[in-house]
């Protein structure tokens, strides 16, 4: 199972910064997860729609582990003009292989499909998971809250080709037990 450092770090001011990103690397995560927005400048920080420190995106690739990839959590409804601007952003500091775009918004990822159809996307929700299991949609790995994840379904989405990963941001399950649903990753809380 892949670990998915959320936010790099969750102690007091790690949270999308780079000194999250190096404990992540530093407990050999195989993901971080950042949050991404674009600010007024146009420049690409990492906060949680500013909840915390904006940390300079750059800064925070900069610390990334040579095995770590990452998993861009595309906070806003970008339009096509940014996401074309964060692919550009990205490109010089990692190789597709090593990067999932996730949004909770399926038209980003609908749009990111169109305009860059082979890299990998990530959507968060269980509804969007249901969905995927009559529908076949434009992302590759369904993200879902631990919390109401079921063995039958991570199962049948992994039938459909979609990796599973569990949100555990709330860490109410054991490592063990969030394993033994036969999740692809989880998100685990950093401290």
């Amino acid at each position: 199972m892949k670990t998915i450092a959320h936010r790099g770090g969750m102690g007091k001011g790690m949270q999308n910064t780079p000194a999250g990103v190096r404990l992540a690397a530093q407990h050999q995560a195989d993901f971080v997860e950042l949050d991404v927005v674009r600010a007024a400048d146009g420049e690409f920080h990492c906060a949680h729609f500013g909840w915390d420190t904006k940390s300079k995106l750059r800064e925070c690739l900069a610390e990334l582990g040579p095995h770590m990839r990452l998993i861009a959590h595309l906070k806003g409804n970008d339009t096509e003009a940014d996401l074309i601007c964060v692919a550009e952003y990205l490109a010089p500091h990692l190789p597709w292989e090593k990067v999932v775009f996730a949004s909770h918004r399926s038209g980003v990822l609908r749009r990111m499909r169109q305009l860059m159809p082979d890299v990998r996307l990530a959507r968060f929700g269980l509804l969007p998971a249901l969905g995927a299991l009559w529908k076949q949609q434009p992302w590759d790995c369904c993200m879902i809250n631990q919390v109401v994840l079921t063995r039958w379904l991570v199962k049948a989405l992994q039938q459909r080709g979609y990796e599973v990963f569990a949100s555990c941001v709330w860490e109410l399950r054991s490592r063990r037990s969030v394993q033994e649903l036969g999740v692809d990753g989880a998100f685990m809380n950093l401290r």
